[in-house]
């Protein structure tokens, strides 16, 4: 059948639906640029959330490492009223003893210490009275309580009546009233050259209670790209883990060097010797905490701290620092 001029006219008026290829193509460039735009905003979003969780997670560690020191530097000294007699290299060749601290300075790297204080104020690990004489040093203590004690613990026996200290080791199981060490490392004859004439009466006066005996360090050896605070309990165990990611622990000494003293920092110092050691009244405690991973297009560089010098090379990590200065209440002579 012949289409007629009507037919024509209404097919004039109602083309056939569909999209030219310039629309197809208008609307893919459209639909390419706002996807463009919405995995830029998705990735800035991302990376600024990646950022922030590893800067959270910098504050953190930063958070705990402080918490920890801070409580032992505080209490370094502590029920110690005198030079502690230590085995040779416990703490470094030719040191055998401690009063409550030993410091490691360290200008070419993060700094260690070294802490000392008595550990009788947890309701759980309470401190004990001799139950006998203790004349020298034996292999065993006669205590009249054994509750908190462990095999491997350090502990310090003293009169409170006296200016001397001994720190011994528990060597085996506590049984009865007996706390039992061997006659080896800090237990030996030669860690004990000021054991007091006579020796430490049964209690009171004579005590014995936990030494909390510890070092603190950053391990950048076994995981390079993950530097950890590390403490030492100085037991025979392996130093624990404290906080990841901490490059750089710095610290500083402040003196009062005025006579007679006034309790007021006049100097400070990175490595205070051992006369200088009850003139300390004040610790500057530093740490740099840096992010888990480097970040692509970071550009940053280690900065100075303390007396270390800052770093050479920039490597993409984010850092963090943290200055606290902490007052001591038992370093004085």
């Amino acid at each position: 059948m012949t289409p007629t001029r009507r037919d024509a006219g209404r097919a004039r008026r109602h083309p056939e639906a569909g999209f030219s290829l310039v629309e197809v193509m208008a609307a893919m460039v459209i639909l390419a640029i706002a996807m463009t735009a919405v995995f830029a905003t998705f990735n800035t979003q991302q990376k600024s959330f990646t950022i922030q969780s590893r800067v959270a997670e910098m504050q953190q560690n930063l958070r705990q490492a402080v918490e920890y020191m801070s409580r032992d530097i505080r209490l370094a000294g502590y029920g110690i009223p005198d030079n502690v007699t230590i085995p040779n290299n416990t703490v470094a060749s030719g040191i055998t003893s401690i009063r409550w601290l030993y410091a490691k300075d360290n200008t070419a790297g993060p700094d260690q210490v070294y802490l000392l204080y008595r550990f009788d104020m947890d309701a759980n690990q309470p401190p004990t009275l001799l139950n006998s004489d203790m004349s020298f040093f034996s292999t065993a203590i006669s205590v009249s309580g054994i509750s908190g004690f462990d095999n491997g613990d350090l502990i310090l026996v003293t009169d409170n009546t006296i200016t001397i200290t001994d720190l011994f080791q528990i060597t085996g199981v506590p049984a009865g009233t007996t706390l039992p060490h061997d006659a080896n490392g800090f237990n030996a004859a030669a860690a004990h050259t000021l054991f007091p004439a006579g020796g430490y009466l049964s209690g009171p006066p004579g005590m014995v209670a936990k030494a909390r005996f510890v070092r603190y360090f950053i391990d950048a050896t076994t995981d390079p790209t993950h530097p950890t605070l590390m403490v030492d309990r100085m037991g025979g165990d392996a130093p624990q883990p404290l906080a990841d990611d901490i490059e750089d622990m710095q610290l500083a000494y402040g003196l009062d060097t005025t006579t007679p003293t006034d309790g007021i920092v006049d100097s400070w110092v990175p490595n205070p010797t051992f006369a200088q050691l009850a003139l300390v009244r004040q610790v500057r405690l530093q740490f740099i905490a840096r992010a888990r991973l480097p970040e692509i297009g970071w550009v940053e560089t280690r900065p100075a701290l303390g007396n270390r010098p800052a770093g050479t090379t920039p490597d993409g990590y984010r850092r963090r620092t943290y200055d606290i200065v902490i007052d001591l209440r038992n370093s004085g002579a």
